[in-house]
C-alpha cells in the first residue's frame, strides 16, 4: 500500500532527526521500507503509540535493551542489580523521543485522514505477539545498534459511541494531565520573578514549553473529534424529531410512546443541551488557542536560532515596520522621522529585528492610544552610528511606565495590559533575540510624559561585546 510505505518513510526520517537533536546519535544508514501483514520484530524493547479516528493504527520503535541504553547514553553492562533502575531511565527518554516524532508525523498522516485521536506512549521489554494490520518497516542503522520504526495503519470504520466514549475518557485523563502541567507553570514563572540573568530564563521557559505542548497536543486534538461527534449526535437527534413529527396524528401503538418522547425532550431540554455543549467546545478550543500562543512565545523566546543572517538596512526595516503597522496607530498620533542616511548595514536576523522593531513600535502606539483623545501624540523614529554599533530609537509621548515597573517590563508574563490583550512575552522576546545579536535593548520612560526605547546592534559580530 503507497500510503503505509510513504508515512513510514516520514516516520523513519522525523525519528533519525530527533534521535540527532535528543541524543546526539547521528542514523548512518536507513534502509528501504518493507511491508508486511503485521508487526515483524526479534528486539527486546518495544515502545509504541496508538491513533484512532477515522482509521486506526499504531507508530512503533523497536530496539534491543542494549540498543536502548547505548541511545540514553549507559555503556556499562545490564546486570540485576542495575537493570530495574535503568528500564526506567530508557522508557522515559524514549517515550519522550516518541511523543516527540509522532507529534510531528501524525501531521502528515492527518492531511489524508482528519480528525486523529492518539494515545500516550507504552513500553515493553519481551517478545510480542501482534494482531494482522499492514504495516511497513524501515530500520536505522546507528552507532548505538540498529532501530526499526514500524507504522500500521486499518482502514477499519470504527463505533461512533464507542469512539466518543473513548474520546471522553481521553479528555478528561490529559485535562488531568494539563492542570499538573499549569501548576508546575505556576511554580515555575514564580522562581521566574525572583531569577537575575536571562539566560537561565530562556532555559527555563524552554523547559516549560515542552512539558506543556505534549498534552495540550493531546486536548486539542480530542476537541477536534469531539466537535464532529456532536455535530452527528444533533444531525440524528434532528431524524428522530422528524420522525416524531411524521408520526404525530397517527392512532394506535406509537401513540403513547411519542407522547413519553417528547415529554422526556422538553423536561431534558435537548435544544439546550446541544446547543450548550457546542458552545462549551467553542470555549474550550478559545482557551487551547490562547495556550498555544503562550506556549508558541516562550519557544520564541528561548529559541537559539542563528540561521538566516544577512546584511540589513535598519532605515529599511524601520520603515517597513511602520508600513505593516500604520493602520494600528492612533489617528492623532504623529510620525516623526530622523533616520541617518549614513548607517551602515548590518549582519541579523532581518525577520528577528523586524520583530522587535514592530513589537516596540506597536507598544508606542498602543501607548498613545490609551491617552488623553484631545490631545496630539507623536512618535519619533531614529537611527544613528556610532564607532561600534547601529541604534534605532523609537520615542513616544504616550502615559508612559510607572517607575515601579520600570525593572520589571523585560520579565516573562509581566504586563500592565487587561487580561486577554496580550500575554507579556513581547520586550522579554526581543531582550532574548538583541543577546543572540550581541546587541541590547534599553528602555527609559517617565509616567505621564512618554517612552524610549533604544535598540542597538553592533556593527560586527566578531568584535561585538557578548
Amino acid at each position: 500500500m503507497p500510503q503505509i510505505i510513504e508515512q513510514t518513510q516520514t516516520f523513519a526520517r522525523i525519528a533519525g532527526r530527533n534521535l540527532a537533536d535528543m541524543f546526539g546519535i547521528e542514523p548512518e544508514a536507513v534502509s528501504e521500507v518493507t511491508e508486511t501483514p503485521s508487526v515483524v520484530t526479534s528486539k527486546s524493547f518495544i515502545v509504541s503509540i496508538y491513533y484512532t479516528g477515522t482509521v486506526y493504527g499504531e507508530y512503533l520503535l523497536a530496539m534491543d535493551e542494549e540498543t536502548a541504553a547505548r541511545v540514553i547514553g549507559f555503556e556499562d553492562p545490564i546486570c540485576d542489580e542495575n537493570r530495574d533502575e535503568l528500564r526506567d531511565e530508557i522508557c522515559d527518554a524514549l517515550c519522550e523521543l516518541l511523543n516527540t516524532v509522532v507529534g510531528e508525523s501524525i501531521v502528515h498522516l492527518q492531511s489524508s485522514h482528519a480528525k486523529l485521536t492518539v494515545t500516550p506512549p507504552r513500553s515493553f521489554f519481551g517478545a510480542l505477539r501482534y494482531p494482522k494490520f499492514r504495516t511497513g518497516r524501515a530500520t536505522l542503522e546507528t552507532s548505538a545498534g540498529a532501530i526499526e520504526c514500524h507504522f500500521c495503519l486499518d482502514l477499519m470504520r470504527l463505533d461512533l459511541a464507542t469512539s466518543y466514549a473513548e474520546a471522553m475518557s481521553s479528555l478528561l485523563e490529559v485535562n488531568a494531565k494539563l492542570k499538573e502541567a499549569n501548576r508546575h507553570l505556576a511554580e515555575q514563572q514564580a522562581q521566574l520573578v525572583h531569577t537575575e540573568k536571562m539566560a537561565s530564563v530562556g532555559i527555563l521557559a524552554s523547559g516549560v514549553a515542552h512539558e506543556i505542548n505534549t498534552p495540550l497536543f493531546f486536548v486539542d486534538a480530542n476537541l477536534g473529534s469531539l466537535e464532529d461527534y456532536v455535530q452527528v449526535i444533533e444531525s440524528t437527534l434532528r431524524l428522530y424529531e422528524r420522525l416524531c413529527e411524521s408520526l404525530q396524528g397517527v392512532e394506535g401503538l406509537w401513540t403513547e410512546e411519542l407522547r413519553k418522547i417528547q415529554v422526556e425532550s422538553e423536561e431534558q431540554d435537548i435544544e439546550f443541551v446541544v446547543e450548550d455543549t457546542k458552545q462549551l467546545l467553542r470555549e474550550s478550543q478559545q482557551g487551547i488557542a490562547r495556550i498555544k500562543d503562550i506556549v508558541q512565545g516562550l519557544r520564541d523566546f528561548s529559541q537559539i536560532d542563528r540561521s538566516g543572517l544577512a546584511d540589513v538596512d535598519l532605515n529599511v526595516l524601520a520603515e517597513n515596520a511602520y508600513a505593516l503597522l500604520a493602520g494600528e496607530l492612533p489617528e492623532n498620533c504623529r510620525v516623526e522621522w530622523q533616520l541617518d542616511s549614513r548607517i551602515p548595514r548590518v549582519v541579523c536576523n532581518a525577520a528577528e529585528i523586524g520583530q522587535v522593531v514592530t513589537g516596540v513600535l506597536l507598544n508606542a502606539g498602543q501607548a498613545c492610544r490609551h491617552c488623553d483623545a484631545e490631545r496630539e501624540f507623536s512618535i519619533a523614529i531614529r537611527t544613528d552610528v556610532s564607532d561600534a554599533a547601529v541604534t534605532v530609537t523609537i520615542e513616544d509621548n504616550g502615559h508612559g511606565i510607572a517607575p515601579e515597573n520600570l525593572d520589571r517590563v523585560f520579565e516573562p508574563f509581566f504586563t500592565t495590559r487587561d487580561e486577554g490583550d496580550g500575554a507579556g512575552l513581547g520586550l522579554s522576546i526581543a531582550y532574548g533575540i538583541l543577546r543572540r545579536h550581541q546587541g541590547s535593548i534599553g528602555i527609559s520612560s517617565r509616567q505621564g510624559s512618554g517612552t524610549r526605547v533604544t535598540i542597538r546592534l553592533p556593527l560586527s559580530l566578531e568584535t561585538a561585546a557578548v
